[in-house]
């Protein structure tokens, strides 16, 4: 029963393929182009987020004491 279900989802994922390579709005060509700038903008933000996560915390305690009165 296992090996049915198995070749049943290759055939599945084979003809899925296969019908959204022949049915593409594009050619191969500006589908990639797109796929690797959409890729690098989030790469780009990716890299921006942790580079917001790795900068160190500031000192904050000296701003939210109360100033000493003489």
């Amino acid at each position: 029963m296992k090996t049915k279900s198995f070749f049943s989802l290759l055939t599945g994922l084979a003809a899925g393929a296969a019908l959204g390579l022949l049915f593409a709005p594009d050619k191969g060509t500006e589908t990639r182009k797109r796929v690797r700038a959409k890729l690098d903008e989030w790469e780009k933000a990716f890299a921006e987020d942790v580079e917001e996560d790795e900068e160190p915390a500031e000192d904050v305690s000296q701003e939210t004491a109360e100033p000493e009165q003489a």
